[in-house]
């Protein structure tokens, strides 16, 4: 145990780095002088050293063969950078994890496993018992991400550390996170509806709490929705009715819709939308692409009254508060916008709806069949009135909720130390 109860908390970018610091906030309130040391990866990195102090795998290269890893790292960092990620981090994430693939499969099969899945392959354990051991904490958090998240929850299940993960969305039956034989002490989620599912698939009904996802807690802040009017006033687009486009790459395709995999999709929605806009001079456009993909997306051509957002330098939030309608593939930016009051529409024949999860059938949106549809839906949507999705309601004090959970599984911890410890001597 370390002097100070010590929290390790794990995470990537996208949406979950925005679950874990709100609770890292509400922990060090609740709790003065806990030490929670945060281990932020690939886009979240930055995101979180912006505003607290934040380790990488960089900073693990000492327990480790570091020449190896360089060397591995720049081999296969061709094509795998972001400029949201420092080089110096990428390097070392792709060359520790590669060198953790060749520890548990050996080097034919560490290559073959690359080649078939690339970094989904990943799930560096042998690095993870190491950065346990080396930072010795009393409680391990982290997201329901399948590789580096679950490396840390099922070394700590292994050495009997007690752990808390946090599921982002709906706990469908895509989610690794469901399926894993170690389950975490306690899991963090978003609805009774996702309780439920993960009570079906094995998890202990008291292990799984229901708090609301601590990332959604900002669409109740007043300094997000003064962002929103500041952001429409700056355009000039005060009374105007903005559309959100809040789109992704398709990674791959799937047998149930003619789209193929990659930008295509994406590219065709924002075309059309961009066409609504030129034909009516009430409505505007916020086209925001993944933050893992943005860069790969041109702002090109310029247009009156449509607004290409760099997701490194204006957070969503702001953004969802100030549309008047959204429109999605799956994104989580869709469930954000319901919660927030907003419309959404999103595009069904889109690969990843038919791969992970629809919000349409998830009540959260209304299905556009192609995007073909949206010149109809979009105008439609306009002028109905906005409701949120009882289940998912957000009251702003997920985090908090969050927040104790994890105080309850230290406090917990450190009772059973404390009195193992007494025994000892008597």
């Amino acid at each position: 145990m370390s002097a100070a109860p010590r929290i390790l908390f794990v995470t990537y970018g996208g949406g979950h780095v925005g679950m874990v610091l709100p609770v890292i906030r509400e922990l060090e309130a609740l709790l003065p002088g806990v030490d929670c040391q945060l281990m932020a990866l690939t886009t979240g990195h930055l995101k979180a050293r912006a505003v607290r102090p934040t380790l990488g795998y960089k900073d693990f290269l000492h327990l480790v063969d570091a020449d190896a890893v360089r060397s591995w790292g720049e081999r296969l960092s061709e094509g795998n950078t972001s400029p949201d990620v420092p080089a110096d981090e990428t390097i070392a994430y792709l060359g520790i994890n590669y060198l953790d693939l060749i520890a548990q499969h050996g080097e034919v099969g560490a290559a073959d496993l690359y080649r078939e899945q690339g970094r989904y392959g990943f799930r560096p354990l042998h690095f993870m018992r190491r950065v346990i051991d080396a930072v010795q904490p009393d409680v391990v958090v982290a997201t329901n991400s399948p590789r580096s998240e679950q490396a840390a929850l099922d070394v700590a299940r292994e050495w009997g550390i007690p752990s808390v993960g946090m599921v982002d969305l709906f706990g469908q039956d895509d989610d690794t996170y469901l399926h894993r034989p170690a389950k975490p002490l306690r899991t963090c989620v978003l609805s009774q509806r996702v309780r439920k599912r993960l009570i079906t698939a094995g998890f202990v009904p008291e292990g799984v709490v229901v708090t609301g996802n601590p990332a959604f807690d900002g669409l109740l802040s007043p300094a997000n929705h003064e962002a929103a009017q500041q952001f429409l006033h700056e355009r000039g687009w005060i009374g105007l009715r903005p559309i959100l486009w809040a789109g992704h790459d398709e990674p791959r395709g799937h047998p149930a819709t003619p789209v193929p995999s990659g930008p295509g999709l994406a590219l065709e929605v924002e075309g059309i939308l961009r066409g609504l806009v030129r034909q009516d001079p009430r409505l505007a456009l916020i086209v925001r692409y993944h933050p893992s993909q943005w860069y790969r997306f041109s702002p090109e051509p310029l247009q009156d009254r449509v607004h290409f957002s760099v997701p490194p330098q204006a957070p969503i939030h702001p953004l969802i508060l100030a549309s008047a309608v959204v429109v999605v593939q799956n994104s989580t930016v869709g469930l954000e916008a319901a919660v927030a009051g907003k419309p959404v529409l999103s595009v069904e024949n889109a690969p990843s709806v038919h791969i992970a999860f629809s919000l349409a059938r998830m009540g959260v949106s209304t299905p556009c069949p192609t995007p073909q549809d949206l010149a109809e839906l979009v105008p439609e949507l306009l002028s109905w009135p906005a409701s949120v999705p009882t289940e998912y309601a957000n009251d702003g004090r997920a985090a908090r909720r969050v927040a104790v959970v994890v105080q309850s599984v230290l406090e917990t911890r450190l009772a059973d130390i404390q009195s193992k410890s007494t025994n000892a001597f008597q």
